[in-house]
């Protein structure tokens, strides 16, 4: 209301869109407020009750020339526009003849390159905030790291700003993690959770496009209902239609990908499920905050596949630049951390974000504070190695992949294993499920070998010989 650049940091249902819309139904002024998702722009018009306008691709140009038309002429207090807008030839002057008070930036750490949804588009929105003479610029985001925050800070420039952090905890959520050793288990135990009584409205994140549509069809015919697929690549009538019915209530459960996740504002979600490992723990912070919006119990439950770490690497291994795939391995680590940790959920993610305070839970907190859920198996016992920490040898790795593959495998198959190979051969056999598998992704092929071949001196390991020569335990191991 001051006039004040702000960085507001609060968790997913807190409140954040309130702290912009308030103060700018009460200017005279229009306010700007850009937004990376054409479902967080529709909810948010539509809740605003004709005081808000919206320009997307995914309207027509007729609608969008009469949105902005509505906003020039003073009819709107709100114009909620895409980032990638800005760079449409004239739009910028265009829009400036209105006079602008507030300028939004929600989904802030969108404009971070550390930030777990980086969009190029958002590097130039300090600038445009400049061209046209905002009154104040104001950034949102529930999922900004200390890290993130300064880069936002930066990115935007904001001027002396106010910050505000109200803590990252959601009490009334519990976060579970639950080992699955095939994608058949994994299918099992999402229909399980679902089935449980109270269990919806349901969210479920299946990661890819592919995944998301085979995996809707099946709940569907499993729950007997209209289970609908949410993805970017679907056509924009399909999309908005799967958004509209599990938002009115009309069908309790949607299969979506991470597009369907910034700003979905739907209160009495009561579970998210993920059937994949994403790509960073802010990345699950946020989607997971779907749940429970209503300030009423839900539950977060992340079924963790040892097959994702390698889908991770293969992925961060397409990477070129140098500063990006590092920014990626170092989110792979903490990901990986949470999901093989032994310490409690609920403080391991406040921790990740800075906040220091006491985890606060309701009528469960986390799969190591409460026990695993019934009828599902258990997250990684202690024992198990923790990517990057140090934690464990490659010894015990590489002695529990040759007790444990079948077929048996040479001295290279292991390494190629270890470091989370995606070869043909590699998925035939389900080497992919091994249990440590991937763990030693960022390991030289030559150091593992290495480790190999002192096993073999060392009379831990024996090879069989002959043309195809493989690897056995020693009765020494």
């Amino acid at each position: 209301m001051a006039g004040r650049d702000v960085l507001l940091v609060m968790p997913t249902g807190a409140g954040k869109s309130a702290c912009y819309q308030l103060p700018a139904l009460c200017d005279s002024r229009l306010a700007v407020v850009v937004s990376p998702l054409v479902s967080l722009m529709v909810d948010q018009v539509g809740s605003l009750a004709g005081r808000a306008e919206l320009i997307n691709a995914q309207r027509d140009a007729a609608q969008n020339r009469e949105a902005l038309r509505r906003s020039l002429a003073g009819e709107v207090a709100l114009l909620y526009v895409a980032p990638e807008r800005f760079a449409t030839p004239g739009f910028v002057d265009a829009l400036s003849e209105a006079e602008i008070g507030l300028f939004v930036v929600d989904e802030a750490h969108c404009v971070s390159q550390w930030g777990h949804d980086f969009r190029p588009d958002y590097f130039r929105l300090g600038d445009v905030a400049r061209q046209l003479g905002a009154r104040s610029v104001f950034a949102a985001t529930a999922t900004a790291t200390p890290r993130v925050a300064a880069d936002v800070i930066r990115r935007l420039g904001l001027r002396e700003p106010v910050r505000i952090t109200t803590g990252f905890d959601r009490p009334n959520l519990s976060y579970d993690v639950v080992a699955v050793a095939s994608a058949r288990a994994k299918q099992q135990a999402t229909l399980a959770l679902l089935r449980e009584p109270g269990a919806l409205p349901a969210i479920v994140y299946a990661g890819t496009r592919k995944k998301t549509e085979e995996t809707a069809a099946r709940i569907g015919r499993e729950l007997g209902v209209t289970v609908p697929a949410y993805h970017a690549g679907m056509e924009r009538e399909p999309r908005a239609e799967a958004q509209r019915s599990f938002m009115s209530g009309e069908t309790p459960v949607v299969v979506a990908t991470n597009a369907f996740g910034m700003g979905v504002d739907k209160a009495d979600v009561r579970t998210v499920v993920h059937e994949t490992v994403p790509s960073s723990l802010e990345a699950y912070y946020q989607e997971a905050g779907r749940a429970g919006r209503d300030g009423l119990p839900s539950r977060c439950v992340l079924l963790a596949e040892n097959r994702d770490k390698g889908l991770h690497v293969f992925f961060i291994n397409q990477i070129e630049d140098a500063e990006a795939k590092n920014h990626r391995w170092r989110q792979y680590r903490e990901v990986w951390g949470y999901v093989d940790g032994t310490v409690c959920r609920r403080a391991a993610i406040l921790r990740h974000f800075g906040d220091r305070a006491t985890p606060q839970a309701g009528e469960r907190c986390c799969d190591v504070c409460d026990g695993p859920l019934g009828g599902l198996s258990t997250a990684p016992s202690p024992e198990r190695r923790n990517v990057g920490d140090g934690v464990g040898s490659p010894t015990d790795a590489i002695l529990s992949v040759v007790s444990e593959a079948s077929p048996s495998v040479g001295r290279t198959r292991v390494v190629e294993i270890l470091r989370g190979g995606r070869s043909k051969v590699i998925a035939k056999y389900g080497y992919d499920e091994l249990p440590g598998y991937g763990s030693f992704h960022d390991w030289r092929a030559d150091e593992l070998l290495g480790e190999v071949d002192g096993l073999i001196d060392a009379g831990r390991l024996r090879s069989t010989g002959g043309r195809f020569p493989k690897l056995r335990l020693a009765r020494a191991a």
